[in-house]
């Protein structure tokens, strides 16, 4: 998997694997495998990179979640002849095997039980949702999970998620289970029955730490079925998992890059409600001890952010879970070990330290930075002014399209057909209020989302390389934009790295002057068709409407 970051003249060529793997994983890893100075000719035009330079740094990048209004699948309500002796079974989504898996062969002897028959006990949620309720199982997606057990503490998200009709462990039982998923701009009911995969009488896939709560087994088996099986699940990232789960925003850090007091962004972000997670490096072939207890290429959510008081300064701490509630790093400040020796009793009880291998452990912030190649931070809303804690985005603009071969799909800046490419024209209207905030500015973040399920990768369907450009337009200009004008003008670079990638979605922040602007979707590479939705988010007046090359038929073929 192959993007192109831009950073201001400079642009990497980045290959980057799917994150969130179990460690069984081997050839899953975040590289650079080339940095390339694009060489920039007649007014500061690109061109394609020769190699003069390689880097092992991992890149950053950018994001913001969207999604638009559609039922999504797995939404048709139950029927009376969906149940049997008074128990619904699911006619859409079978306790088969090719409900788990569509490619890969299963080995194991699953048997479907329901979770009256695995506990005697067996209820939804026995003592509120927590984080340590989560223990990921034999599937590879504890990108998703990750994210689910930070949700897991907020109860307001939780409830969007889990509604509170279900009848698992009352008098009314009925063997139904609903679940809503964010997809694609809508809140998606997905009903599926209680049957889960088991292996001697033990979930197979996600479970409860505690034995009599089936609640996260049977989320995970809702968006495994609106995704089309359990594997469909396996690999992904902790973005898409964000804006399934909350509908919200999320923006990636390489921890590497950031600076000390870069500290207090995280834990401004964390103490506001977002949800953050990480990614561990690549410690594949390396010995048991140099690894200190860390899994490589795996999905870890932070938990906690703190700054103590330690000997005669204070030390930046980090609290991060490990989804399969076992396995902890074993160095500085982690269970037992000396610094928290120097740490008061009623501090250590405040930040509920243990020494239990639950999977959660505390870690100082220069570890953390060494030991995360990636970080996630998601908000419901933009965090325009970038200190961490999310702002009130008043204005919302989205649009759909589709980049249609031979009429519309141009590829990106470089191709010389890339003035067919669908535009839209960019209003931002002057607010001296706004403007004061923002040192004289308007903030803008854009986001393109590509219309893509995740079914769709083991049909061998991939994902494009997506991205979008920015131009101011001058009074000067009017009618239909040529190709000169294209040739001659450089786009606007984003406040963050903007790229071309193959992911579901990309974004970029923005800062500019009253005016009007050109906004240009694009693929990679030309005649690739896709059905996209663009998103706009702004503090102060905007307007953006539709201008030239704009396809909207078939808009939802992507999604049969």
């Amino acid at each position: 998997m192959v993007f192109i970051v831009k950073y201001g003249k400079e642009t990497q060529i980045v290959d980057l694997r799917d994150m969130g793997c179990s460690a069984s994983v081997k050839d899953k890893q975040i590289k650079v495998i080339n940095a390339w100075t694009l060489p920039r000719g007649l007014h500061g035009r690109r061109r394609w990179p020769t190699p003069d330079v390689v880097t092992s740094r991992p890149t950053p990048r950018s994001w913001t979640n969207i999604t638009l209004s559609l039922s999504g699948g797995g939404a048709r309500k139950p029927s009376r002849s969906d149940f049997s002796d008074g128990l619904y079974v699911d006619p859409d989504f079978p306790a088969k095997t090719d409900s788990i898996y569509t490619k890969k062969k299963l080995t194991k002897q699953v048997v479907w039980r329901r979770p009256g028959s695995i506990h005697h006990e067996a209820t939804l949620i026995s003592d509120g949702t927590s984080r340590h309720d989560m223990k990921q199982g034999d599937l590879n997606d504890c990108w998703f999970l990750s994210t689910l057990s930070a949700i897991a503490e907020k109860p307001q998200l939780i409830a969007k998620i889990i509604p509170d009709d279900y009848t698992i462990g009352q008098e009314n039982y009925d063997g139904r289970f609903r679940c809503r998923f964010w997809q694609f701009g809508d809140w998606t009911d997905v009903y599926i029955d209680d049957f889960l995969p088991t292996v001697n009488n033990k979930v197979l896939f996600a479970h409860s730490s505690a034995p009599e709560e089936f609640w996260i087994s049977l989320v995970e088996k809702a968006y495994a079925k609106l995704n089309g099986s359990y594997e469909a699940l396996e690999y992904g990232f902790e973005a898409d998992a964000f804006t399934d789960l909350t509908g919200g925003l999320a923006e990636w850090y390489n921890p590497a890059d950031l600076k000390e007091d870069d500290f207090y962004l995280v834990r401004a972000a964390f103490q506001s409600g977002a949800v953050i997670g990480c990614l561990s490096v690549d410690k594949e072939g390396q010995a048991v001890m140099e690894k200190r207890g860390m899994v490589s290429n795996h999905s870890y959510v932070i938990t906690g952010v703190e700054e103590v008081q330690y000997l005669d300064a204070t030390a930046k701490l980090i609290r991060v879970r490990n989804p399969w509630g076992d396995t902890e790093w074993e160095g500085s400040w982690s269970d037992g070990s000396d610094e928290w020796s120097h740490v008061p009793n009623d501090i250590k009880v405040e930040l509920e330290l243990t020494s239990q291998d639950d999977g959660e452990f505390w870690m100082c912030y220069n570890d953390f930075r060494k030991e995360y190649c990636n970080m996630i931070i998601c908000n419901l809303s933009p965090d325009f002014d970038h200190d961490g804690i999310s702002d009130k985005a008043e204005y919302q603009i989205s649009h759909k399209g589709r980049w249609k071969a031979g009429f519309n799909a141009g590829g990106w800046l470089e191709c010389p057909s890339f003035m067919i490419n669908p535009q839209y024209i960019i209003t931002l209207h002057a607010d001296a209020t706004v403007q004061r905030r923002f040192n004289g500015r308007l903030p803008l973040v854009v986001s393109l989302l590509q219309v893509y399920k995740r079914q769709h990768k083991l049909d061998g369907i991939g994902l494009y390389a997506i991205g979008f450009e920015i131009f101011q337009r001058y009074p000067s200009v009017s009618g239909k934009i040529s190709k000169s004008f294209f040739d001659q003008t450089d786009p606007l670079m984003p406040e963050n790295e903007e790229t071309y990638a193959e992911y579901r979605e990309t974004s970029g922040r923005f800062f500019l002057d009253p005016g009007e602007y050109i906004l240009v979707p694009t693929t990679q590479l030309p005649n690739q068709e896709r059905s996209y939705l663009l998103r706009l988010f702004s503090v102060g007046p905007m307007e953006c409407r539709p201008y030239d090359n704009l396809y909207t038929g078939d808009w939802d073929i992507d999604l049969r």
